[in-house]
């Protein structure tokens, strides 16, 4: 049996900038903008007309939407499975398996409960390697209940985290230190290899592009030639810059929850800052396998964006061969 956990102390520390600094940092789309203000003007044209029963079936509508947004739909995550095979990964790789806990955002609204539900449903499937990649906690009384959480999570070739911008926000000492006490590495611009069925693998982790200093050519320097590597990377434009590298096969990243609120023909409804181009799903973005999880949690309302753990397998493709 592990001992409780125990309380991280740290000197106080300044005022952090908050991560969302300045509007600028969201951008909204223009497809929902267009929308909220032809909503405005029906719903004006109803009630100057008094057309009660259509005010009252919108208003219903409505009602049943932010209920079903607000308390269900961030309350109940789910697993994605994917499959990423590529000529890259040796033979000896197949199979090997990737957990992806992205925006775990502890503290916020449901967040506890889905990361516990994350914790049993990977003692299930158990997984060869655990990655978090990014905006673990959301304020600083969640730090000991993060190390209480991640030492629950198992995994044969280990579990390595990355800091996203929210780290940044609530202290990323203090997150190091919350991970390091559960015996967590925190790569920043770092990398490490891998070992599964006598292969081996560069994991590589960079530093967050808002708040941090990213630097790609820093985490793969040491990558032996021709090795596999898997990136890890909060945000997902990082793509732009990882595909330059020929050797970097996959990259994992979070970051944009989706747009939190996503809808058929509208698309995602907000895009932050370093996540505009690539919002949810598997790309493939020139020679780099990306997957962009929507997240754990964040801000307890989500429509179109239910919350995911991603399982992602790993499998080597013959040349010639396609997917």
């Amino acid at each position: 049996m592990q001992p409780p956990a125990r309380p991280i102390k740290s000197p106080e520390q300044p005022a952090v900038t908050p991560a969302i600094a300045i509007p600028s940092d969201v951008h909204f789309s223009v497809a929902w903008r267009v929308f909220v203000l032809l909503a405005g003007a029906i719903a004006s044209l109803l009630l100057w007309k008094r057309q009660w029963p259509s005010i009252a079936t919108a208003g219903f509508t409505a009602g049943v939407l932010w209920h079903y947004g607000r308390h269900h739909e961030p309350a109940h995550p789910r697993l994605v499975q994917r499959t990423i095979a590529d000529s890259r990964f040796p033979a000896a790789l197949n199979g090997f398996t990737i957990a992806q806990i992205s925006d775990i955002h502890l503290g916020q609204p449901h967040s506890d409960s889905n990361l516990a539900w994350t914790i049993k449903t990977l003692r299930g499937i158990k997984p060869d390697l655990i990655c978090l990649t990014g905006d673990l906690v959301n304020n600083r009384s969640a730090l000991t209940r993060l190390s209480r959480y991640v030492r629950q999570l198992h995994a044969p070739s280990g579990i390595v985290a990355i800091a996203g911008n929210h780290d940044y926000a609530e202290g990323i000492d203090d997150v190091r230190s919350a991970l390091s006490f559960a015996g967590v590495p925190l790569l920043r611009n770092q990398g490490m290899t891998i070992q599964h069925n006598h292969c081996t693998v560069w994991l590589a982790g960079v530093d967050d592009v808002w708040h941090g200093r990213m630097d790609i050519e820093e985490t793969v320097r040491e990558a032996p030639a021709g090795m596999p590597i898997i990136l890890l990377a909060h945000a997902p434009d990082a793509v732009r810059e990882a595909s330059r590298y020929p050797n970097i096969v996959l990259q994992l990243s979070g970051h944009v929850h989706g747009g939190h609120v996503r809808v058929p023909g509208l698309g995602p409804l907000a895009k932050p800052r370093f996540g505009r181009h690539y919002t949810h799903g598997t790309f493939r973005v020139g020679t780099v396998h990306l997957h962009v999880s929507v997240g754990l949690s964040g801000r307890a309302f989500r429509l179109g964006t239910r919350p995911e753990v991603t399982v992602i397998r790993c499998m080597h493709l013959k040349e010639g061969h396609s997917v």
